[in-house]
């Protein structure tokens, strides 16, 4: 099948009838037919019969239908690939950061670019890892900041330094020491970092490792969430060495966790996009401001 054989089934699907598939692509009536009758000679079979006005898929067109929904996707994907390209200015760097970044390593960099270049547009977002990595494939960002997650085969990752998993809390809950045993964790009720985020797979990993388990009673999905939440709790949380440059400035006290778990953070890329000077600056920068932090 054609990529317009593709087009003209999904609109027909959607809308149950010739004419408002023909309306919805900006086609004439009997074009939409046409394509239709033309895939189905392809293929061999029908894919609607018609049933009171209304056409309605066939059991062939129902199983096909997975496969053919993939494919629109992936056209959408190249049809924003191109907007993307179209809009790009190169006076412009749009970053996307994990939240615990965007909010400690990110504005550094930034104000380092800006210092370099003045003029620069700077664009900011943050999201979390997942998302972050899909954003970059389609080119919706020149560069991310962001925790390592699973390899993605679009995206090309450039190691700025290692975070670590450090224990944070009020100086009265939180005894002084330079660092704290993985298995003396259990003393505490902790607030912890969502298990499917990457400082809480890390933990979780660990944990499962040395058969240790923890009584971890609050978890947030933000790192800085964990901060607030033990700023104003009294408690103890798991948090990244990152993180922990705010929590510090609140009046915390940050002890590391050992064996060391340590958290790469990167700068990821589109591996098919061009990456332009002011990308590779700003990456460089953002590399200088984690080796002074970390």
């Amino acid at each position: 099948m054609r990529l317009r054989h593709i087009e003209v089934i999904n609109a027909i699907r959607a809308t149950g009838t010739l004419s408002a598939a023909a309306e919805l692509l900006s086609l004439t009536q009997p074009g939409v037919s046409q394509i239709l009758q033309s895939a189905e000679r392809q293929l061999g079979y029908a894919l609607f019969t018609r049933s009171k006005g209304r056409l309605i898929p066939t059991r062939e067109a129902v199983t096909l239908f997975p496969e053919i929904e993939r494919l629109d996707r992936q056209l959408d994907a190249v049809q924003q690939i191109a907007d993307n390209l179209r809009v790009r200015r190169d006076d412009t760097l749009r970053v996307l950061a994990a939240p615990a970044l965007a909010q400690t390593i990110v504005p550094e960099a930034v104000l380092a670019l800006r210092a370099r270049y003045p003029d620069v547009r700077v664009a900011v977002r943050a999201d979390y890892s997942a998302a972050a990595t899909t954003s970059l494939a389609l080119l919706e960002a020149d560069v991310g900041i962001l925790y390592h997650s699973p390899s993605h085969p679009a995206i090309r990752e450039q190691l700025l330094g290692m975070s670590e998993l450090v224990l944070v809390g009020h100086p009265s809950s939180l005894p002084l020491a330079p660092g704290i045993g993985l298995d003396a964790l259990g003393a505490f009720g902790l607030i912890g970092p969502d298990a499917a985020d990457p400082v809480g797979k890390l933990l979780t990993q660990a944990l499962r490792s040395q058969n240790i388990q923890l009584n971890i009673r609050i978890t947030a999905q933000s790192y800085h969430s964990v901060v607030s939440l033990v700023e104003k709790s009294g408690g103890v949380g798991i948090i990244d060495a990152v993180t922990a440059i705010s929590a510090r400035e609140r009046g915390l006290r940050v002890i590391p966790i050992r064996p060391k778990i340590e958290l790469p953070i990167v700068a990821s890329t589109a591996s098919g996009g061009e990456h332009s000077m002011l990308s590779q600056h700003f990456v460089a920068a953002c590399e200088t401001v984690v080796s002074t932090h970390l």
